[in-house]
């Protein structure tokens, strides 16, 4: 970490301003399919102040809870907030999943050397499936049928559920809207793919950058299993994995994602600050 260069870094940290911005322009734009009015501003100081969350909060995205109330503070019932922050995070684990299959038939250090890759990223697709189909295309009718059975519990549930889907029902015919979130999505996520080989070039690895499409979004999927709280512990062991395959020792990897979650420390400072001011 001494050795690292230091306005390469600089430079990487700058670019969480772009991601944050980025953010919150397609948070902007889904909100505004609801008919909710918001600033770009305001989105943009929400998503600082998550950053500051995630670091008491299981998991990478703990944060977006609340992203969640700020949308129901704009206006919006329980159902429609939640609905929103859901849409925004899967246009960008879509966006990821995008990069891992498409970078699997350039990257084969590292594809040939994961157990059955193929058949985690064949889940992962599926499971996105089903998402698009419950998100986008659901059927009200299903739950609309448990909401009116005669067992309460089952009656709540799918009270519950009809809420959530009626909520994502509302994007379904706003394709044009859909489009613009994902481009912005695959703007946000190549940023992010850029900051994390900014941060291997300060740390003077020789990692060719195309690589990194997918390292990062394997990363990030690792990460935002709740099982740590943002991502400590997950983050030094996967980026060992899959840096130990051009040559990169322990002691670098773990130079590389301390010096890295020191930047998400720095940026959940601002984002605790922010809060605070915010009142």
């Amino acid at each position: 970490m001494g050795s690292a260069n230091i306005w390469i870094l600089l430079l990487a940290f700058s670019l969480h301003a772009i991601g944050l911005y980025v953010s919150a322009l397609r948070w902007h734009i889904l909100l505004g399919a609801q008919n909710v009015d918001s600033k770009v501003s305001f989105l943009f100081k929400s998503y600082l102040v998550a950053t500051f969350f995630n670091h008491f909060l299981p998991s990478t995205v703990g944060g977006d809870s609340v992203r969640a109330y700020d949308s129901y503070r704009l206006g919006k019932d329980k159902a429609d907030a939640f609905a929103v922050v859901i849409v925004d995070r899967f246009m960008g684990l879509l966006t990821l999943l995008i990069f891992v299959i498409i970078s699997m038939f350039f990257t084969d250090k590292i594809t040939e050397k994961i157990p059955d890759l193929g058949l985690w990223v064949a889940l992962l697709i599926a499971g996105f499936l089903g998402i698009i189909w419950f998100v986008f295309t659901p059927d009200l009718k299903i739950f609309e049928y448990l909401k009116n059975s005669g067992n309460k519990i089952i009656a709540k549930i799918g009270s519950l559920l009809y809420k959530i889907a009626n909520a994502f029902w509302q994007f379904s015919s706003k394709k044009s809207i859909l489009f613009k979130a994902l481009l912005l999505s695959i703007i946000l996520q190549t940023n992010v793919v850029f900051y994390y080989y900014l941060i291997s070039v300060g740390l003077h690895f020789s990692i060719p950058f195309y690589n990194f499409f997918l390292i990062v979004p394997l990363t990030i999927f690792i990460m935002m299993l709740p099982i740590s709280v943002n991502g400590i512990g997950l983050r030094e062991n996967a980026l060992y994995f899959f840096f130990s395959f051009y040559g990169i020792l322990k002691s670098q990897s773990i130079a590389f994602a301390w010096t890295e979650f020191a930047m998400l420390l720095l940026l959940g400072i601002i984002g605790g600050i922010t809060y605070v001011l915010r009142k």
